[in-house]
This record gives structure tokens, sequence and C-alpha cells, in this order.
């Protein structure tokens, strides 16, 4: 009422002196809200003795249940007219006017004054200037602060439904901006429509679990507190009704209604109840009630309000929802090319095994993840790449793999994804590996109970896919015509007759492929082929090999290393490592060769570098083994870590574990630290990664050659 006293102030001065009586307004805890109008002697004295916040409590108390003007007697017998002032139904104030005395009433009046507040005496003057009053007289007086009551309840009604109204308006634009830059969630929105509505008494959000139940997530009001946290069904109550009737639900008069007991069992027993569903995608993921205990609310103003203030909380929740799936998206989509990035450029089939399966067992959390791969089409033999199975679980869920697979009784055209249960009543989804109408094989990632396939089926597929073609790569490169069978048994017959050539060979090849893969281009497949067979005579050579570019790639090596310029890019590529190689790894020996200047430079980074491993997946080994020269063991590969990304002896123990696929309880238990320990290192791994989740980190590492322990 603060801000229309002035308003009030002036009818109710208008009033006071129609009615001759001093007149004021006073709220419920006995706060007069305007000045006392039209003062006199009397009432200024009863003003100044008894004009209190307490006395006008007490004063009110018996007077709650009157409904119009009314005329109440005070302790001396003077009468006053109390009507009570309601706006809107909820709010109540009280103009009290006053005084007045009944018709042949003086006498006894003046006559209790002087035996019961002899200290009043100048009262007795006051109480003898006051006319006596008729019944009629005090009729009008009564029908005239009646108007008073009428004018000043219009007019606050009006100004009280204008406050609202812009309060609502004020709330929904404040919640729409609140939705635009993402600064508050459902909670927060629902604590303050609970301080927005006076007449609310309590309200709350439950929300779907994958159990099928809705479980109350929030509640706010005195003594609510006990319902947090509860589930209740579909049908179950007035709440599980509007689950099932998907539709704004509005009770009144429900204390006695058997369908409120899931609210009674809790203390709590409310007059009105409303409940209002929220959805996404035309499916009910949660509802918001609330409702009043000590009233029944019967503003229509109300009701509408809360629908608006439901969908504002709908579209918050939805909102958050999309923009967490726009990030997940964004960051699968940024970790997959990262992953398609790297194994499309690994050479080895077996390797990109291992990283699918570790990367998807990281993706979905699960219990395990296998790959039954089938090297050759024209065998039976199927390899199988697994974490977290045991060798008998291996064995018999492979066996059953393969047989839907690559068996005579196979699933035919086996496009999409399969969700299956093991022997062990473990949940499963298959996905084919696929690519030019050729399975290769079948990626097995397990689930963990109540998991939900839906949300990793689409980044797994696209993993697959990846596989896929790079499996199809590694193959199309390992294809052999007669040149490569040629090629192939001259190597052989090197290795058997003279083992330290052999050898240089070796790392003539090893150098030249992980040259070609540091100069980032995949152009150089002939090259690697034949790299080693510089330490042949080119004479030689050309009685068994036919093919004019591999004879001039080794011809042009021999011209460059007789100090002679060469146009084959790939012949000064190869007479750089054999030179370096075979001047006992001296970079001197190189800087004469008459090579194009730039090439020559990054084969000298490159050397220096030494931090990229190539790993060899063996299906007899437990885990990977590094064959680069310079890094012959896991000691180096930690300390190529340590030294390249700046990682610690600790760090590198979890990214090992993390590498397998373990969760950061898991990895606390076997290294005997705390789980929040655990996740303070894996969060300075990713960041000195510079990568946002376990799947980049992954794929980089991987990138880098290191294989986990």
């Amino acid at each position: 009422m603060r801000g229309h006293v002035s308003f009030l102030q002036d009818i109710q001065d208008a009033y006071s002196y129609l009615v001759n009586l001093a007149v004021v307004i006073i709220d419920e805890d006995g706060n007069e809200c305007t000045a006392v109008s039209n003062h006199n002697s009397l009432s200024r004295l009863f003003h100044d003795k008894w004009g209190s916040k307490t006395n006008y409590i007490e004063f009110l108390s018996p007077l709650k249940g009157i409904r119009q003007p009314s005329v109440i007697d005070n302790r001396m017998g003077l009468k006053t007219i109390v009507s009570p002032l309601r706006v809107n139904q909820e709010r109540t104030y009280y103009i009290v006017a006053g005084y007045f005395i009944e018709k042949s009433t003086r006498s006894f009046i003046q006559e209790y004054i002087t035996k019961k507040f002899p200290e009043l005496e100048e009262l007795l003057g006051y109480i003898e200037d006051m006319p006596e009053l008729t019944a009629d007289e005090i009729t009008n007086k009564c029908q005239a602060i009646g108007k008073l009551t009428a004018v000043a309840s219009t007019y606050l009604g009006v100004e009280e439904t204008k406050k609202v109204e812009d309060e609502n308006v004020a709330f929904v634009h404040r919640n729409l901006e609140a939705i635009r830059v993402d600064s508050k969630d459902a909670f927060s929105l629902l604590e303050e429509m609970y301080n927005l509505h006076q007449n609310l008494d309590f309200i709350g959000l439950a929300v779907e679990k994958e159990n099928g139940e809705y479980n109350i997530e929030a509640i706010h009001g005195q003594n609510t507190n006990q319902l947090k946290g509860l589930s209740f069904l579909m049908g179950e109550g007035f709440l599980g009704q509007t689950l099932a009737s998907e539709q704004f639900q509005f009770w009144q008069n429900v204390d006695l209604d058997p369908r409120v007991n899931f609210f009674k069992r809790h203390c709590i027993s409310p007059k009105s109840l409303f409940c209002v569903p929220f959805f996404k995608d035309e499916h009910v993921i949660g509802i918001l009630f609330g409702g009043s205990i000590l009233q029944e609310i019967n503003d229509q103003r109300f009701i509408e309000q809360i629908k608006v203030q439901s969908s504002l909380l709908n579209a918050m929740v939805t909102t958050k929802q999309l923009r967490e799936n726009l990030h997940n998206h964004l960051m699968e989509l940024s970790t997959f090319n990262e992953v398609f990035r790297v194994m499309t450029t690994v050479k080895d089939i077996k390797r990109v095994l291992y990283i699918l399966v570790d990367i998807s067992i990281n993706i979905i959390r699960g219990p395990f993840a296998s790959i039954v791969f089938k090297p050759e089409m024209t065998q039976s033999k199927v390899d199988i790449v697994s974490r977290g199975l045991n060798s008998k679980e291996i064995n018999d869920y492979g066996y059953e793999v393969a047989l839907r697979a690559f068996s005579k009784n196979k699933v035919e055209n086996w496009d999409e994804p399969l969700q299956q249960t093991t022997s062990w009543g473990a949940d499963v989804i298959e996905f084919p590996l696929r690519y030019n109408g050729e399975l290769y094989g079948v990626m097995c990632v397990g689930l963990s109970p109540k998991d939900n396939p839906k949300k990793y089926k689409p980044f797994l597929s696209s993993l697959a896919i990846a596989g896929s073609i790079s499996i199809f790569l590694c193959q199309k490169d390992e294809e052999t015509g007669t040149d490569d069978y040629i090629i192939t048994l001259l190597y052989e017959a090197l290795q058997q007759q003279n083992k330290e050539t052999y050898a240089l060979a070796e790392k003539i090849r090893t150098h030249v492929e992980d040259f070609c893969y540091y100069l980032n281009d995949r152009n150089y497949s002939t090259l690697k082929k034949i790299s080693g067979l510089i330490c042949y005579e080119v004479a030689f050579l050309k009685t068994y090999v036919s093919d004019p570019k591999q004879l001039s790639i080794l011809e042009g090596c021999l011209s460059v290393l007789e100090k002679h310029e060469s146009s084959n890019r790939e012949s000064e590529i190869l007479a750089l490592v054999y030179c370096y190689l075979s001047q006992e790894e001296k970079l001197d020996a190189v800087s004469s060769l008459p090579v194009d200047r730039d090439l020559k430079n990054q084969f000298i980074s490159y050397i220096h570098q030494q931090s990229m491993i190539e790993t060899v997946i063996s299906f007899d080994e437990e885990r990977p083994l590094a064959t680069r020269s310079q890094i012959s063991d896991e000691t180096d590969q930690a300390q190529t870590l340590k030294k390249k990304l700046g990682l610690s002896s600790r760090e590198i123990e979890v990214l090992n574990h993390v590498l397998k696929g373990f969760n950061n309880r898991e990895i606390a238990s076997k290294l005997f630290i705390s789980e929040h320990t655990v996740k303070n290192h894996v969060t300075r791994i990713l960041q000195k990664l510079g990568v946002s989740d376990r799947a980049q980190a992954i794929a980089m590492i991987y990138q880098l050659g290191y294989s986990p322990k």
C-alpha cells in the first residue's frame, strides 16, 4: 500500500469530514497505513494513550471474521466503526472510524469512566460535548464508511492487479534473458516462483528417472523438505494423474480427497493443488506442482500466471538440454575428427583395432569393449581384441559373434547396430565394421546396467565407419602384385644371406616410412615399399623388378649419393635416409647432398624430434610393443611423454589407466589414491594435452605413438 497512500489519504480525509469522525486505515499487523484524518480532542487523547501497534492488534484480534462495516464498543463503551478492506481476496486492511455514543448512554459512560479511569478526568468533558446518535444516524455513518471501503478496495485492487501483472511481466522478461544467456537453472527459477506468489505455501519439481519413476528433485515451502527425494509413478495420486493426462490440472478443497494421501503421509495437507507437466519431444519428462495449505486459492489470475511461468520453466529445461546436446555433439564431432584423422594415418590394422576398443570403452564408460576381426576372408580364423573380458568370456562371446558374422548361418546384410545379451547377462551393442560391401569384423561395446544406448549409437556408429575405412586403407596398402611378391622375396633373401645388411635395410624402411609420416604425405607408398632394396645393386634388381617407377627411385637415389641433382623427391628422401644411416647416423653426412634445402631441413628436424612411436599390436601380447629403435622400451616412451607434454610420473600412471578404459574410481583403487586426486590428475592431463575430454586425449596419445602399459 505504501505507493498508494496519497490517494487513499485524500479520500479518507474527505469521508472523515463527511461522517464527522476520526478515520485511519491499519493493516492486519497493527501498522497505521494512513495518518489519522479529522482528529478531535477525544480521538487524539485515545490515539496518544492506546494508538500503539500492540493495542491495535489486541483490538483487531476478535474482529477477523467481520465481512462488512460493523459498530464496535471500545473498553469505555465509546463506539467505533470497523470495516474490513480486502484486496483481491488476499490481503486485508481495516478502516477504523470513531468515536461516537448512542442515544441515552452518555451518563452511563461517564459514570463508568469515573470509576474505572479516574486518571482520565479530562475525558469526561470531551464526552459531555459529544452528540448522541440515533440508530439511523449510526446506519448512515456505517454506509458512508462502507462506500469509503468500496472506493479504497477497488482502487487498491486495480493497483495490486497492475503491480502483480508488472511483476509477472518483469519475471518473464528477466527469465527469458536468463534462458538466452544460460545464467539460471530450473531450480533457481522454481525458488523465484515461490517467492513471487504469496498465496503459495509450497512448490516443487519432479523429474523422470530412467526406471520410469518420477523423483522430486526440489521443493520450497515451510516444513516440506521431507518430500525431497520421494518418487511416484504415473497414475499415482494427483501428481501421477497429471502425468497420465499430460494436461494442466488445478484442484480445490482437496484436503479430504484420498488422492492427496501422498502429501498427507508426510504431514502436508493441501487445500488447493496445481500440477503442470512439461515435455521434451512430446514426452513428459517432469512435473511442476504446488499449492496452498492455509487457505484456498481462488484467484484465476494466479492460475494463468502459473501456466505462463511453467511454460517458461519448460522452455528453460528444454533449452538447457538442447545446449547440452549441442555441446556434446560438438565435442563428439571434434573428438571424432581427431580420432578419424589419426586412424586414417595408421598403417597397422591391429593398431586400428586397439584404438577402436580404447575409444569406444571410454566414450560409453561400459564394462567392456571388444572387436571380432577376420584378417583373411578366405580363412575361418578370427582375431579378437578386447578390454574388460576374461579369457573364457572372450572365447565364448567371440565365437558366438563370429558365427553370426562369418559362418554359413551369418546375419545377412548386417549394416545396422544390433543390441544383444551375452551368455552371462550383459547387454552389448554390436556395430558392423563394413565398407564397400565387405564385412571386416564387429565392434562390440558393453553397456552398464540401466544405461541408455540411444545417446551413444550415433557416435559409435561413426566410429565404426571410420574404423572400417581405416581397415580398408590398411588392407589396400598391404595388397601385393607380382613385383610386390618379388620385393618380399628379395627382402627375405637378404635376411638369410646377410643379416647385417638386412638390419640396415630394415632401418632404412623404418626411417623412410616415419619421415614420410612426419611430412604428412600419403603419396610415398612406392618409396616405402622398395626403400630397403637400395642395399642391392640396381643392375641386379633390373633383372627381377619390372616397375619403372620403382627402378627410377632407386637410380635417382644413387645419382644423389654421387652428388648429382635429381628431380625425383622420393629419390632425395631415400638418399637422405641412406646417407644418414650408412654414415653411422651422423647428420653432418647429409649436409653435402644436392637435395632440396627445405626437405633437408625437415629431415634434420625429424631426426632431432625422436618423439613419434609406431606401435605394432600382436594378439599374442597383452599390450603393444614399441618398435622404433630410438625408443625401445616403455620407460623411454614415458620419458618422451614427460619431455614432450610435461607430464609427471604419476600423471603418466593415471594416463595408462585412462587409456585402458578405467574410470576414476577404478584408477583410485589401483593406484591407492583418492578418487578426488585422480580427478585432479585427469584434469591436469587434459589441460597439458590441450584437449577437452578423454576420447580426444586417447586419440592424441595414439597419434604420438604411445601405448598403455
